[in-house]
């Protein structure tokens, strides 16, 4: 899948390289020149199994070594997000109706663009994609593991959001080195108050002590009130920019005093700076934004297109479409045609200073370094 990469059709292509509408392809989706037994077409009477017989032949159970598994190649990182551990540690472990189970659910948020090939000759949509499969009306119980604690290793934080999914809505946020106690329930953890965080985000030992900031110079004897705005909280830096060390956080909805210059506000009490993106002043007007910093997560989900969608000065939809492209090939230079290919991919990696890699669409390594760009240049 291009965005969260459940299925390895692109990324299997040789040499990698793909262009928006065309591929090359590997494995099972590469055989389009080859005569299939009668019998198995004939089987494929649901549209799962015939993205299944594109992607794996139809083999739910398969694991070649290739990174990818079970019958539609679920990257690992997207069947634990998704919860597909709460059926078992690996797609291919999973029975056929669990694996399409979780597949509903990456459908839900990606469409069926996440198998840009194999959608295409199924003929998946959103309908026939969410419609009950034979067999499905039980749900298997849930995994579950006895209560324990964990702390947050993801920089600069993780989400906490309302149910165990990237699909739910994001209610606060954990900084980094958070100390976390719940119960895992498929890949994710379970709090009070009805609050969940990916078990991706977590380690079972302690980070270490984070060096102390400098001093910061003597408080202001004044300062204007600013409020929190930022859906997930704010970070607080000890020096007023992205590439100085995170102090602390404030949550959303927090009343913070203090100086605002080039862009910083310097806290009253001295505890370090805020950017005044994610701040609006407590009496009106001031700096407004919604969007806290994303989660490295290399996954080009709706946060993460919000924030693209704000960089080329577009609505913020967070939806990945045409308009986005064209409006984001216009950003980064190249001809706005709609289609992301080659060009567009180069200019981009060239715009945020990573190495060029030659693939043809954004893959993990672009995305991932994209987000954190836009943590540092877009958001604050």
């Amino acid at each position: 899948m291009a965005n969260s990469r459940v299925t390895s059709t692109q990324d299997r292509a040789t040499g990698g390289l793909r262009k928006a509408g065309s591929a090359v392809l590997a494995g099972a989706a590469g055989l389009a020149g080859v005569t299939l037994p009668a019998q198995t077409a004939a089987a494929e009477d649901n549209v799962w199994d015939r993205v299944a017989h594109c992607e794996s032949t139809g083999n739910w159970s398969i694991n070649t070594g290739n990174g990818f598994y079970g019958g539609l190649q679920f990257w690992h990182p997207t069947w634990v997000s998704f919860g597909g551990t709460q059926f078992a540690p690996y797609a291919h472990q999973a029975t056929k109706i669990q694996q399409i189970t979780i597949a509903q659910k990456v459908l839900k948020v990606q469409g069926p663009g996440a198998w840009p090939v194999c959608s295409v000759r199924a003929g998946l949509t959103m309908e026939n994609g969410l419609a009950p499969y034979p067999g499905q009306d039980v749900d298997p119980p849930s995994r579950d593991v006895s209560p324990g604690t964990w702390y947050v290793t993801a920089t600069p934080g993780a989400n906490i959001r309302s149910g165990p999914g990237t699909n739910y809505s994001i209610i606060g946020s954990a900084a980094t080195g958070t100390k976390v106690s719940g119960t895992e329930k498929g890949g994710w953890v379970s709090m009070e108050g009805g609050r969940w965080i990916s078990l991706t985000t977590l380690s079972t030992s302690a980070p270490a002590p984070a060096p102390a900031p400098e001093p910061a110079p003597a408080p202001p004897s004044s300062g204007a009130s600013y409020v929190v705005t930022a859906t997930a909280g704010a970070n607080i830096r000890s020096g007023p920019g992205t590439s100085y060390s995170i102090a602390g956080g404030a949550r959303y909805g927090t009343t913070v005093k203090g100086v605002l210059s080039n862009g910083w506000v310097k806290l009253a009490d001295g505890r370090g700076y805020i950017s005044g993106t994610i701040l609006r002043a407590s009496t009106g007007g001031g700096g407004v934004s919604d969007m806290a910093p994303l989660v490295l997560d290399g996954s080009r989900g709706p946060l993460t297109v919000k924030a693209i969608q704000r960089w080329a000065g577009i609505q913020e939809t967070g939806y990945w479409n045409t308009t986005t492209i064209m409006a984001l090939q216009r950003t980064v230079g190249t001809p706005a045609d709609g289609d992301w290919g080659p060009a567009s991919q180069a200019a981009l990696q060239d715009r945020i200073g990573m190495t060029r890699d030659g693939s043809t669409y954004m893959n993990y390594r672009t995305v991932l370094a994209l987000q954190g760009w836009l943590n540092a240049n877009v958001i604050g």
